[in-house]
């Protein structure tokens, strides 16, 4: 009996201890994970967001990018942190497709919670100078007519533009060719040299080209036309309501933070993405701020997992 009511009292002081804890939260610096190369998009947000953090939670915020092996080093890494708090993932869509494209990636969309989606950016599919096409529905036209005489290139395989249109292809019954590069600079500069006709990226990547007149935008993969982009047609302007390719970054810790902390984290996230400099500074890169609740960006992530799983699976696509 006293040792079945110490260890009682010993389970309540644990929580309490932790409790506790959490409202202290943060008393020592936080590290960011970023699965990328330094100077991407993503690295951008994460910088941008650690500045904001440090000042809104009265502590240092480190950034540090892991990259290798498609950004399972990096997510790894933080899924298996101590779950307190102190180490965040700040990454993209790999988050959802990773255990579908390698058998073995180190981790699960389980092990990590999600805190906040911090941004979106609309992919899009452009037509280099070497080509008539204007339009996305004669690309569609042209990949049923010639199937798999006509092809795109990508950043990568099992990229987020690479899927979407594989669903697009899907949907459309068309056929065409992918070419995958390592890296949006790769990819530009064959879409330039006229080596592949069409390209699909990140807004950011390709801003610089659409706006001198380089390649011509044919359609945000996404079901309304993007804020950011508003003279770009989107597939819903031509009756394609059910595919969205919408690009997304977020933020992550371990499976098991206390959930005080991880609103904790939520809260100053969600109010450093309301400051104006902030959005000023990533609109030119193709991205718009979103926040939101935990459980919201959760919901994206799950339904992501489920979606891109079901296309991988019928093109046969694999990163190994």
């Amino acid at each position: 009996m006293i040792l079945r009511f110490l260890g009682k009292a010993a389970l309540v002081a644990g929580l309490c201890i932790t409790g506790a804890s959490a409202q202290e939260f943060p008393t020592k610096p936080i590290r960011i994970v970023v699965p990328y190369s330094p100077g991407g998009g993503t690295d951008v947000v994460a910088r941008l967001v650690a500045q904001k953090l440090s000042t809104k939670l009265g502590q240092s915020v480190i950034v540090e990018n892991k990259p290798g092996a498609s950004t399972n080093i990096g997510t790894r890494d933080v899924a298996t942190s101590p779950a307190d708090g102190y180490t965040i993932l700040i990454t993209a869509p790999n988050i959802a497709t990773s255990e579908s494209l390698f058998k073995n990636p180190g981790f699960r969309l389980e092990d990590l919670t999600p805190v906040i989606q911090l941004a979106r950016y609309p992919n899009v599919l452009v037509a280099g100078p070497g080509t008539t096409l204007t339009t996305l529905e004669a690309v569609l036209a042209q990949a049923k007519a010639e199937p798999q005489k006509l092809s795109f290139g990508t950043a990568g395989a099992g990229s987020n533009s690479h899927l979407t249109m594989e669903l697009l292809k899907q949907r459309t019954g068309v056929q065409m060719d992918h070419v995958p590069y390592k890296g949006s600079g790769p990819l530009k500069i064959d879409l330039l040299g006229g080596h592949v006709p069409l390209g699909i990226d990140g807004l950011g990547g390709l801003s610089e080209l659409i706006t001198t007149g380089k390649v011509k935008p044919l359609a945000v993969l996404a079901p309304e036309r993007s804020p950011l982009a508003p003279n770009i047609p989107s597939l819903g302007d031509v009756g394609i309501k059910d595919i969205d390719g919408t690009g997304y970054n977020g933020a992550l810790v371990p499976a098991g933070t206390p959930p005080e902390v991880v609103a904790r984290l939520n809260a100053a996230m969600a109010e450093a993405l309301q400051d104006a400099d902030v959005r000023e500074r990533l609109a030119p890169l193709g991205l718009e701020a979103v926040g939101g609740t935990s459980e919201e960006f959760s919901a994206l992530l799950y339904r992501e997992r489920a979606k891109w799983a079901a296309v991988i699976k019928e093109a046969g696509i694999t990163s190994e």
